[in-house]
């Protein structure tokens, strides 16, 4: 099957639809092909071809997703990585997939044009990008992605939480993960504006809600938390999205309190983005949970772990019956709504007894002096592994370690309550907000 270029088409069906806001300026659709096009042909000049891979190491802004689209008319593979990657990380990266280019700024550019035909349409299953995985529990993978995946992904996205002409999806994550990637993809798709931040500031995100037309937003927990604490209007957008981990329901509860429409999704890298998403209508009868599955997509658990199936998920990725093993551990309830426990990497044996650390997070998180939290299992000669707690307190706060494990102690059996409590000015995270845990063991 054989698909249109989505910028090409929509250029021609709404020119004088904003397709971009970045950098303090508005870009319509015929002026981002315009510019994609221009961009193109001097990639092809410093050899861009069909199947080549072309990496772009920035932060997100205009440059960025010009150049992507720039290299979808050259049917060439996109490789985005972190800028915040280390001098070692991003020369093993390039040493491995050898890219034709690899940009920090488009000022690296010639001004040289090739002068060739560049691709009106793609099959369903060329790559369009290769993306690096979170790497919250350990070294980061490179998934491909086809031009089906992200399509099928879109569709799904649509039937989920509808599409409107007038939607300005906000992205303030990073272009480097699937997150920030598929809002860029999802908006050209839908013939959307993306709104692009270059990074996330919670004023600056409080500020795009209240006067920038925001419809959605998709946040992982830590934002979320952020723009709770800084007082943020959260009424305006019909959807905010929250996903990278389990969400605090105290922290869902005040969101939607404050006139929100937050609801929890579920996904990874190599499922293209969303699984599951909560419906707005579900957002409080069904708090806590990341949603059924969305279209096309079909989700059963084996023995605990989360087990996917459907189009959006990766070529290579799936066993022989399809299905693509998650690593997550979750239940599915009676009216097939999801519940994602933990990470299968992050089960604690303690004594004999698994302890997922998640339950143990969330009753930290009540305690009205527990900024952040997450929760390990150390080594122990006793226990096998302790259950350890590392917490992040409110400014002030003068709760201590012992009163921390008694306010466990009142919600928890005795096996899950942390042997140790450990303070810290900080939790690690990835660049997409996710906890990670390996460097906290």
């Amino acid at each position: 099957m054989k698909l249109d270029n989505w910028l090409a088409q929509r250029s021609q069906s709404c020119p004088d639809r904003v397709a971009l806001v970045a950098d303090g300026s508005e870009v319509t659709y015929a002026e981002l092909e315009a510019e994609a096009t221009w961009v193109a042909r001097r990639l092809a000049a410093q050899g861009v071809r069909r199947g080549s891979v072309a990496a772009l190491t920035m932060h997100p802004r205009r440059e960025q997703v010009v150049l992507v689209h720039a290299l979808m008319k050259l049917g060439a593979v996109l490789l985005p990585l972190s800028p915040r990657l280390s001098a070692e990380e991003h020369a093993e990266m390039i040493a491995v997939e050898e890219p034709a280019v690899d940009l920090g700024d488009a000022g690296e550019l010639t001004q040289t044009e090739a002068d060739m035909p560049l691709l009106g349409e793609h099959d369903m299953d060329d790559l369009a990008c290769k993306v690096m995985t979170s790497g919250s529990t350990g070294v980061p993978d490179r998934v491909g992605l086809t031009y089906g995946n992200f399509l099928w992904s879109a569709v799904a996205s649509a039937f989920n939480i509808g599409v409107e002409p007038e939607d300005r999806w906000l992205c303030c994550l990073p272009l480097s993960h699937i997150s920030g990637l598929g809002i860029v993809m999802r908006s050209v798709i839908y013939g959307t504006t993306a709104v692009v931040h270059d990074g996330f500031d919670a004023g600056r995100v409080a500020e795009a809600l209240e006067r920038d037309r925001i419809s959605v937003v998709s946040l992982v927990t830590t934002m979320l938390t952020r723009l709770l604490d800084s007082g943020a209007d959260l009424s305006g957008p019909r959807t905010i999205l929250v996903g990278g981990g389990p969400v605090p329901e105290d922290a869902l509860e005040e969101a939607i309190g404050r006139g929100a429409t937050v609801v929890q999704t579920y996904g990874l890298t190599e499922a293209c983005s969303q699984v599951t998403t909560l419906a707005p209508a579900d957002a409080k009868r069904k708090l806590g949970s990341a949603g059924r599955p969305l279209l096309t997509t079909h989700l059963r658990i084996q023995d605990g772990e989360i087990l996917v199936q459907g189009p959006t998920v990766a070529p290579g990725r799936a066993d022989a019956d399809g299905w693509l093993h998650t690593g997550d551990l979750g239940r599915i309830d009676q009216e097939g709504f999801l519940y994602v426990e933990d990470r299968m990497d992050d089960l604690i044996v303690s004594g004999g007894e698994n302890v997922m650390p998640a339950e143990v997070e969330k009753v930290l998180l009540r305690h009205p002096e527990v900024a952040d939290a997450a929760v390990v299992g150390r080594e122990d000669p006793e226990w096998q592994q302790a259950v350890t707690a590392i917490v992040v307190l409110e400014d002030g706060a003068e709760t201590t370690p012992d009163e921390l494990r008694r306010h466990c102690a009142e919600s928890l059996a005795g096996f899950k309550v942390p042997k140790r409590v450990e303070l810290a000015a900080a939790l690690p995270r990835t660049p997409s907000g996710k906890l990670m845990r390996r460097a906290l063991r």
